[in-house]
């Protein structure tokens, strides 16, 4: 079958990479529509053997742009079309597309919780935003969370039928992660992958170290992002400047995750999935993370990693300080090989399987 992604643009982000890895695990024919703009992503699934389409809707303008995809799906014979993104545009032109062509499955993506997609904003966009999208997650052939908690907020905040709503986990390269080798050391190290955006919760974890001046620890954080100096202005007000290490966008994400002992992650938001946690824990880190949105469907408080109640910089610290004691025990070596064995459940492998069935099924 013809699979038709629809995105909007091609850059470094966590959709556009998992996408270019699922291309190589799937059984359908991918093909790819960059509405806004192309991007890095973008020229690998290109140079792995994938049709894509570029557009820039800013200067072809929305209908032009709706007309494009319509063709393509006619031209190419398409079978399903999955919409990533959470632009409008995209949305209401796979449904109109279907009209258009009998027999064309669409699928309308959830990459975050709903409250996130939706937005803030006055109260009269807000609720055309909620409109849009019930209206178009009801009417796909099927809703696709990444998640349960992000398929609870679509039932309890935009009123999707449960039954219409299909979870599947997002997946990583698990291969490209190896537990490290973790030698005794006094110092403590802390690694932070993601981007650097408010609603992260960075600033979190820079107070809960603020904290702990007896503690010998070293804390990367690798991302970028407009609130990246915010978080700078905040580590030296902190007096905690010259232990934190802030490294942009990396490359080598599996070398610095191999030599790092602790990986660190609360979010203010109810984070949708987390794939950097999973590839922190193939990587063997002793994962703390908050207990918000999806982070306890893949961390087991005490088995697999620490949950943080209630995202509290003073209970972050407390389970920092303990792990600083001895982070070579026998508590935590088991813990290490529980969050080795829990990523394995979230193999690219898997995610490829599971999304390929649901579009055979649909």
């Amino acid at each position: 079958m013809k699979v038709l992604h629809l995105m909007v643009s091609g850059r470094a982000g966590g959709i556009e990479s998992l996408l270019r890895d699922y291309v190589n695990y799937s059984r359908h024919e991918n093909l790819f529509v960059f509405a806004w703009e192309g991007g890095p992503v973008a020229d690998q699934i290109e140079k792995s053997g994938c049709q894509v389409f570029h557009m820039r809707e800013p200067e072809e303008g929305p209908w032009r742009v709706c007309r494009r995809i319509i063709d393509i799906c006619k031209q190419e014979r398409v079978g399903a079309v999955i919409v990533h993104h959470e632009a409008p545009l995209l949305r209401l032109t796979a449904l109109l597309a279907r009209r258009c062509l009998p027999g064309l499955k669409v699928l309308c993506y959830a990459h975050s919780d709903a409250h996130f997609l939706c937005g803030t904003g006055e109260k009269a966009s807000l609720a055309v935003k909620k409109w849009v999208f019930r209206f178009t997650f009801r009417r796909a052939d099927r809703a696709v969370a990444i998640s349960n908690a992000v398929k609870q907020s679509l039932i309890e905040y935009l009123g999707v039928p449960e039954k219409h709503i299909t979870v599947v986990y997002n997946g990583a390269v698990l291969s490209r992660f190896h537990p490290a080798r973790h030698r005794p050391e006094d110092t403590l190290r802390l690694i932070y992958v993601g981007r650097l955006i408010e609603e992260k919760g960075v600033q979190t974890i820079l107070k809960a170290l603020g904290s702990l001046p007896e503690v010998d620890y070293r804390f990367t954080v690798v991302g970028d992002g407009d609130y990246r100096e915010s978080l700078q202005a905040l580590a030296r007000e902190l007096g905690i400047a010259d232990r934190v290490a802030f490294l942009g966008t990396r490359s080598d994400v599996p070398e610095l995750l191999a030599d790092a002992d602790v990986f660190v992650h609360l979010p203010d938001c109810a984070e949708g999935f987390g794939i950097a946690v999973v590839e922190a824990m193939a990587s063997g880190l002793i994962c703390v993370c908050g207990d918000r949105g999806a982070l306890p469907e893949i961390v087991e408080d005490g088995v697999s990693g620490f949950l943080v109640k209630n995202n509290e910089p003073a209970a972050l610290a407390e389970i920092l300080r303990a792990i600083s004691r001895d982070p070579d025990s026998e508590e935590y070596r088991n813990l290490r090989a529980g969050a080795v064995k829990a990523a394995r459940n979230y193999s690219i492998e898997a995610f490829a399987e599971k999304l390929d069935r649901l579009l055979e099924e649909v």
